[in-house]
């Protein structure tokens, strides 16, 4: 494994348990403005990754990061322990995407790949970040809850306001719009009989 990768793993393995964030949430509701700090910083860096990939730029993610750390602060006493943390915080984001495309405009960029990696992966990188960059921000945002993120498709329904089907449906249309433009380089994955 790389050093850059190892970093990353263990950078990962640091984030704290969802239970563990679920008390630090607890101890905010009740007035511990530490237990406040604390839930952000816990959740700020999944939050940004998660904005980063749906939004495609890594500045306006950084301000989008912000203003979800802003809004979950302010809407804690909303949540309700027990039920799925990170669906609540992907809402938030979701939400906030959105508000941020309507006031910009902005359609994703391709971005730089980290320096560090060997440069036959950073091609593959570029690609799957030039192809995500066609696919439409609805689309986008389903294909990654359920393919990266790892969500059903009810679930992922529930985070983007929607029905299930509609969530499949876009995520089969990205599924098939990734596979035409990743297969000018990649002839296996081109449409099968």
């Amino acid at each position: 494994m790389s050093a850059t990768l190892t970093m990353a793993a263990a950078a990962e393995s640091r984030l704290a348990p969802d239970d563990q964030i679920e008390g630090m949430i607890q101890a905010a509701i009740q007035g511990d403005r530490t237990a406040l700090g604390e839930v952000v910083v816990a959740v700020e860096r999944r939050v940004y990754k998660f904005a980063w990939r749906l939004i495609g730029d890594p500045t306006a993610a950084e301000d989008i990061t912000q203003e979800v750390l802003i809004k979950i602060a302010r809407n804690l006493g909303r949540y309700r322990p027990g039920s799925n943390l990170w669906a609540w915080i992907y809402r938030i984001v979701v939400n906030q995407v959105h508000d941020y495309r309507r006031g910009n405009a902005l359609r994703p960029e391709i971005l730089p790949v980290a320096a560090g990696y060997d440069p036959e992966l950073q091609e593959q990188l570029g690609r799957i970040q030039e192809a995500l960059a066609i696919l439409t921000p609805k689309e986008r945002e389903a294909i990654i809850l359920l393919e990266v993120e790892g969500y059903t498709s009810r679930e992922a329904a529930s985070i983007l306001g929607s029905l299930a089907i509609t969530v499949r449906t876009r995520a089969a249309h990205a599924r098939k719009k990734l596979r035409q433009h990743l297969s000018r380089y990649y002839p296996e994955l081109g449409e099968k009989p």
